[in-house]
């Protein structure tokens, strides 16, 4: 090993003295490259071809003294760190007047052990000078860097020691028009803040200097120097600058344009990141919307699922990878194809859904065709393989009668493998039986059995357990709410019940229900000796719902509920559509101790972008990433991009729906945190799984 081998230069008119030297290294587990000089100009060649690290000087030479082998030394930069140690070989040393005239140690040559003990001190001594000269200059480098990133980065940054400024960037004096940094400097990070604000800014620095929490953010009211006032979110965060402690805050101005921020981070969150075309949660909003079009009359429509015959085949000749490449192609094609007023999404890995507008069973088909058509044009070549395959279609007709999103899109799955059973290339359009439901007749339906149940007490919770991948055995689990019927064993899931309830404004009430029978439930638990983890969804109505807080704050002061045990989710996309709201509530659940989970999470092409708006302690890994996972090295590499990401920043990842134990292998070795699914096992309404079963 290198850290074993020492440069040694032996300065005596002997050759025993070096052997024994040698040899002494050699014992202790040293390697030695040894020379030996006798005066000056010897020692000025010796360095001249290696710089040694140590230099033994025996005393009593004749040809050069001491102080001459150390002015040697010293005429060259590189040398000018190297340890003298001086030696006499009769008797002990002036130990004194030989680290005076430079030298770092002497010793007599009769304890050989001894100078044995000083050479490999003074050898590890020289190694760390050395590593912490690179390391200055690594660190120096560094913070040149760091400073140029800083003063060229649009973020409004800054670093405060003792509550006063001692850096900002030109992004943060542009936001407060202040000329130089100078004007800055030393000037209190308090002045900035407008005066009702003041007390709270003071509190709360008081408490971050205090406990150093990592990354926190305050919102509040800042002022120019001119008086001109704003709002804005500070975010505070632990640095240093030239080694000494301080804090980097980072302002972000409210954009009075909230509208297009919202607008932004939305459209990233409706995009496939392979394609670029919508993803299949952005089409089921749509589909959402069209159907309430085609009720009030405003048009009929279609939702067309478009599935590439023979991928299968395809991706075992070209390679998972490759295919993806036949994807790219078909979608660029389908875009060519599809109108202007239609939304194009890649519904899977191997299907499309587009919604037509204006579309009966009279033309629909014809429409369908000239997709089959461009798709059985389309060639491409990959690794020297030539691709060319066809589309079977599926149709759903939706109009003034059409049921809710998931019954049409349960139409549009029959119709699709239909299609399929048909054979190649085909077309395939859904005809609604006798006596399936229309969406008025749905939501008419259910508006009764909502207030029954609430009325009656006929929802139940089931619990799905939340299980960490990495030693964490504390008990959470995730809470499901189902109706019951008047039929013994038969429960209406909320994939049902729930879309009617937001439709005609009861989800509110579900919400409330559901979230105080799970505080009653831990409750029962914590006296069992129980500390579970509730985590609980929250519907796009509660975001907005300005009682919630202050609800949810008296149940937690009366029953003494401790932080981390109330845990709510949003889905991604309606935080997006939701911005303002659910990052109001993010933050007010995060002063209640609660927690909050991005649902869904991961589709958009800048999924991240809306963590620097909203608080989240976890986010969960939409479920599509979990098809097929073990043959899908797009869904890996998308899942761990996302777990790494949110363990840079702070956020722990969950992901569900997890299959088999070959998923379950390649999340751990992916970091994610946590898993749920049926392979683990399915929601129940008793909450007895054992989470010590994987800590080991």
């Amino acid at each position: 090993m290198e850290d074993k081998i020492i440069n040694l230069v032996v300065i005596d008119d002997s050759f025993d003295s070096e052997e024994k030297i040698i040899s002494s290294l050699r014992a202790a587990g040293y390697t030695a490259r040894s020379s030996r000089v006798e005066d000056d100009e010897d020692l000025l060649e010796v360095i001249a071809k290696q710089t040694p690290d140590i230099i033994i000087y025996f005393e009593g030479m004749d040809l050069i003294s001491l102080k001459q082998t150390i002015e040697c030394l010293r005429k060259d930069k590189k040398t000018e760190n190297c340890r003298v140690i001086s030696v006499n070989k009769n008797e002990q040393p002036d130990v004194v007047a030989a680290m005076r005239t430079g030298a770092v140690d002497a010793t007599s040559f009769a304890d050989i052990s001894h100078l044995t003990l000083i050479i490999t001190r003074e050898h590890l001594s020289l190694n760390s000078a050395r590593q912490i000269t690179k390391f200055k200059k690594s660190f120096s480098e560094s913070e040149r860097r760091c400073t140029s990133l800083l003063d060229s980065s649009r973020d409004a940054i800054a670093y405060i020691h003792e509550g006063m400024h001692v850096y900002s960037n030109r992004s943060y004096l542009e936001m407060f028009d202040i000329e130089e940094s100078d004007d800055l400097e030393g000037l209190p990070i308090l002045d900035m803040v407008a005066g009702e604000g003041r007390d709270d800014f003071k509190s709360f620095l008081r408490n971050y200097t205090k406990n150093d929490e990592g990354i926190e953010k305050l919102d509040t009211k800042l002022h120019k120097p001119d008086g001109e006032e704003f709002e804005g979110e500070i975010e505070f965060s632990p640095a240093q600058i030239e080694g000494e402690p301080c804090i980097q805050i980072i302002i972000r101005k409210e954009d009075v344009n909230s509208e297009e921020l919202e607008r932004q981070l939305k459209l990233l969150s409706q995009k496939d990141q392979l394609t670029g075309l919508f993803n299949r949660q952005y089409s089921i909003e749509k589909l959402e919307a069209t159907i309430a079009d085609c009720e009030q009359g405003k048009y009929s429509a279609a939702l067309m699922e478009i599935h590439i015959d023979n991928f299968d085949e395809i991706k075992n000749s070209v390679g998972v990878v490759e295919s993806d490449q036949y994807i790219s192609e078909a979608a660029k094609t389908l875009s060519d194809v599809i109108r202007d007023e239609d939304i194009l999404s890649r519904y899977t890995h191997d299907s499309f859904t587009v919604i037509a507008i204006d579309y009966n069973k009279d033309n629909i088909e014809s429409y369908a065709a000239e997709i089959q058509k461009a798709i059985s044009q389309l060639e491409t070549s990959i690794k020297d393989s030539h691709i060319n395959t066809t589309c079977s279609i599926g149709i759903a007709l939706i109009d003034s009668d059409s049921p809710e999103y998931n019954d049409i899109l349960a139409r549009s799955e029959k119709a699709i493998a239909s299609a399929v059973s048909k054979g190649a290339n085909q077309i395939f359009t859904y005809t609604p039986e006798k006596g399936e439901l229309t969406r008025h007749e749905v939501d008419a339906k259910f508006k009764e059995q909502i207030t029954d149940a609430l009325k009656n007490d006929k929802f139940i919770l089931h619990y799905q357990p939340i299980v960490s991948l990495h030693g964490d055995t504390d008990e959470r689990y995730e809470v499901f709410v189902r109706m019951e019927t008047d039929t013994d064993n038969e429960l209406i899931m909320p994939q049902d019940f729930l879309p009617a309830a937001e439709r005609i404004g009861m989800s509110i009430a579900i919400d409330r229900w559901v979230l105080y029978r799970t505080i009653q439930e831990y409750t029962n638990r914590l006296k069992q000796g129980k500390n579970t983890r509730f985590f609980i969804k929250v519907s796009a109505s509660s975001i907005k719902d300005d009682t919630l807080i202050d609800w949810l704050a008296y149940q937690i002061k009366d029953k003494k509920i401790p932080g981390h045990t109330l845990n709510f989710e949003v889905k991604e996309t309606v935080a997006v559509t939701n911005l303002k709201s659910t990052k109001t509530l993010s933050h007010k659940l995060k002063a209640l101790g609660c927690g909050f989970i991005l649902d869904d999470f991961g589709t958009g092409t800048n999924p991240f972008q809306l963590l620097e708006h909203i608080h989240a302690d976890y986010v969960r890994i939409e479920s599509s990433f979990m098809d097929n996972l073990a043959d899908n090295p797009q869904n890996q590499e998308s899942i761990k991009n996302i777990a790494e990401k949110a363990a840079e920043l702070g956020k722990l990842s969950i992901a569900q729906r997890v299959p088999d134990a070959t998923s379950l292998s390649l999340l751990w070795g992916m970091g994610v945190n946590f898993i749920q699914g049926y392979f683990l096992q399915e929601p129940l309404p008793d909450m007895e799984y054992d989470f010590t079963e994987m800590s080991g």
